[in-house]
């Protein structure tokens, strides 16, 4: 019955705080111990989340009549001073008194309600031979548990065993291997049956004591009767080269079997279960040379209530394990988790918010990432001792690397390469890409409608990513217009411009609007979208320009402006936190044919003119590292931008007859450029040559690329040809029935295309 439990933590609880009225929650706490008998059992109960401080009392008296096997029953009342619902209980067991070192230690956590509720606490110890005393085997202090007559405090008897346990054989016989007679006949003390020390006829066996710890060699022995230097009359040594292994050494906590027992770190209980810290399952495992501790593994998460992956500050959540609760993220450097435009690293906005959250503290250190220093077995980054800088520690084996030419952080398993440092750049650490021709095939990508094995488990186009039946669907207007060009923002926005046309199809819509008041007595020959807004910028003809805000629906400055251009291509790319649209087309007055000039956006303000010497077609860019412009009359050019003079300077190719109408970057590493008479060229990062194998002999008038083995290119025979790697093949032709010509081509993905030209044609794939 409950009513004879022992009301340990409870009475204690109420000295401190008060009796808790009746009907209040308490825990009913059996106490077992089935292979021993403690002399005393210290029970601890604490709020599992560390408010306010610990109860303990000790269980020692109530023992007494208990013998191994049974168990005692206790009542724990928790204290009340802002404890939340969950306490953890923990109970100690010692082998005599509370004073004593553990032998055992288990924990465990409950969530306390009205009424009682049970918990069952099991210590684990061994003493098998019932003399009161645990097998240092399990933690305490009995160096043969086999026998009750060896245990601490037993009398040392005169024979060849420990009997008081403290690791010294026969002391007290100190003479015994030493000469006692004279006479022909070798006469020593020696032990005699009854464990007592007597004169005999016995030739001794001497072992050799190298390192002077008074315990002999058992595999260094000889037989004289006198006694030589450098031995002893034991054979007790387990490394006769450290002074510090012997018999009677105390047993540390570091890993090895000081005191020759055959045992390591015995009475510490490592390896064994325990709970820890917030209640957590964990290992004993040694904290110095003298104590062992409950090693947990516990990780600590921040809300991110506004869900843009970035954690409030200031509001730690701790947990057992690595795995994040839902809702929480590892980083802490949200400044308003209100907003999911606030966070470190954001694009700073007008909006009278700290979205980049620049004030923070606390920047990484890239710690855990590879560092290269020459090849010579270099690893990992690693925080220095004085937390100033991360230090590249030296790491082993070899790690395989992977040749990533996509970029999409995926190499494919020929390629990979182990060295001790970091290889070049363009390796990665993961590999199974199946195709690292195209950023959107690799290991766990997304499945898209492209006839290809985007997640690499040998299957295409699985789970219903395409319609029924797959097409080149046209989404045509009135059948008048011709559309010179297409971009896409968002999930699903499509801007098409040419002439004084100007549509838009917002993300979700089926159908286009018609927007041309925006362009009208324009002449538009080209359209891009703000990476960041997804605003439409426009150009065309005696410098016409204009852009339209599609979060206010508002066609924004149109008209001709003095750019001296008549504008062919436009592109926008980040320039910190700023866009930077950059035009380029024909120039209206000069000797030179060509002209290019770039302003800030929304801002609106122009900067950099320059003639250059051909016309331009087309350009584009993923940044100003990385931006290209090409054109040409009857020949071939190519202009690369140069962000420290602000100008553009011609590159060098190989001779073409084809002027060139388009061209697209797809990493810091490839770009690709097309023009007329089949003409196209690839960019490797540092060269312009001629692709191969080359495309049909058509007049080539734009490409988009997602890497080396997905091209798609539109021609001005009304065709979309696709390159897969290997060779081209015509994805789609417009056919004699309903010819025309395609001016561009736009995708997001090998899944998500558009292209468009005369007669109003406008087409998707795959739907």
């Amino acid at each position: 019955m409950f009513s004879r439990l022992v009301l340990l933590v409870g009475l204690m609880a109420c000295m401190g705080v008060g009796c808790r009225n009746e009907g209040e929650g308490g825990v009913k706490l059996t106490i077992s111990f089935p292979n021993f008998k403690p002399g005393c059992i210290r029970v601890t109960v604490k709020d599992k989340q560390g408010v306010g401080g610990e109860r303990t009392s000790e269980i020692q008296h109530a023992l007494a009549g208990k013998k191994r096997g049974e168990q005692v029953k206790v009542a724990v009342l928790p204290a009340k001073e802002g404890w939340g619902p969950t306490i953890t209980i923990t109970a100690e067991a010692f082998e005599q008194q509370c004073s004593d070192r553990p032998v055992f230690t288990t924990s465990d956590s409950i969530n306390v309600g009205q009424g009682y509720s049970s918990m069952a606490l099991t210590l684990v110890a061994d003493d098998a031979d019932e003399d009161g005393y645990v097998s240092k085997v399990t933690g305490g202090t009995d160096c043969n548990d086999d026998e009750a007559a060896v245990h601490p405090g037993q009398m040392e008897l005169c024979n060849t065993r420990d009997d008081n346990c403290d690791g010294k054989l026969n002391e007290g016989f100190e003479k015994v291997g030493e000469q006692c007679g004279t006479g022909p006949v070798c006469q020593t003390w020696a032990c005699d049956p009854q464990g007592a020390m007597s004169c005999q006829g016995v030739i001794p066996q001497w072992y050799r004591d190298q390192d002077g710890d008074g315990e002999g060699d058992p595999q260094q022995g000889l037989s004289q009767c006198s006694h030589p230097a450098g031995y002893v009359n034991n054979s007790f040594d387990c490394d006769d080269t450290r002074k510090e292994r012997y018999r009677a050494a105390v047993e540390l906590c570091n890993g090895v079997n000081d005191n020759c027992d055959g045992l390591i770190d015995e009475g510490f209980n490592t390896g064994s279960s325990c709970v820890g810290e917030l209640g957590c399952g964990g290992t004993v495992a040694c904290a110095t040379t003298t104590q062992a501790e409950c090693k947990v593994v516990t990780s600590t998460w921040y809300p991110d209530g506004d869900q843009d992956g970035h954690g409030a500050t200031g509001a730690a959540t701790k947990v057992c394990g690595s795995t994040a609760p839902n809702g929480y993220v590892a980083s802490s450097d949200d400044c308003d988790d209100t907003k999911n435009n606030v966070f470190t690293g954001a694009s700073e906005l007008c909006d009278t918010l700290d979205n980049n959250c620049n004030n923070q503290k606390d920047e990484g250190f890239d710690v855990g990432a590879t560092c290269d220093a020459g090849y010579a077995c270099t690893g990992t980054k690693q925080c220095s001792s004085d937390g100033k800088s991360s230090l590249c520690k030296p790491t082993t084996p070899p790690t395989q690397y992977y040749a990533d030419t996509d970029l999409d952080q995926y190499g494919e398993n020929n390629s990979v390469i182990q060295t001790c440092g970091t290889p070049g750049a363009g390796y990665v650490t993961q590999g199974g890409d199946c195709n690292d021709g195209n950023r959107f095939t690799h290991p766990n990508a997304a499945e898209v409608c492209d006839l290809e094995d985007n997640d690499c488990d040998t299957e295409k186009d699985e789970g219903d990513v395409c319609p029924a039946t797959p097409a080149w669907t046209n989404y045509p207007s009135s059948g008048l217009e011709t559309w010179y060009s297409v971009a896409l923002y968002g999930n699903g926005g499509v801007w098409v411009a040419g002439g004084d046309n100007f549509h838009q199809r917002k993300p979700g819509e089926a159908s286009f609007q018609d927007l041309s008041t925006c362009t009208a007595g324009a002449s538009v020959y080209s359209v891009a979208a703000n990476p960041g807004s997804g605003d439409a910028l426009l150009g065309g003809n005696d410098g016409f320009m204009a852009r339209y805000d599609p979060s206010n629906m508002q066609c924004v400055d149109p008209g001709k402006k003095s750019v001296d251009a008549h504008i062919k291509g436009v592109t926008a790319i980040p320039v910190g936190n700023d866009i930077e649209a950059h035009f380029v087309g024909f120039n209206t007055y000069g000797p030179d044919k060509g002209r290019a000039f770039r302003m800030l956006m929304p801002q609106g303000t122009s900067y950099n003119t320059q003639s250059m010497y051909e016309e331009l077609t087309d350009v584009h860019g993923l940044s100003q590292d990385t931006l290209f412009a090409v054109g040409g009359a009857n020949t071939s050019s190519i202009y690369r931008f140069d962000k420290t003079s602000g100008n553009w300077s011609p590159e060098t190719i190989p001779s073409a007859a084809g002027s060139l109408l388009g061209v697209w970057v797809v990493n810091p590493k490839l770009a690709y450029a097309v023009g007329n008479n089949g003409t196209m060229f690839s960019w490797n990062g540092s060269n312009w040559s001629k692709f191969l194998p080359a495309p049909p002999g058509e007049h080539l008038s734009s490409v988009v690329a997602f890497g080396s083995r997905s091209i798609y290119i539109s021609t001005l025979l009304g065709r979309v040809y696709r390159y897969n790697g290997s060779a081209w093949m015509k994805a789609f032709d417009l056919g004699s029935a309903t010819p025309g010509q395609f001016r561009d081509i736009a995708a997001n993905n090998p899944g998500d295309i558009w292209v468009v030209g005369d007669k109003g044609k406008r087409y998707h794939w795959p739907q």
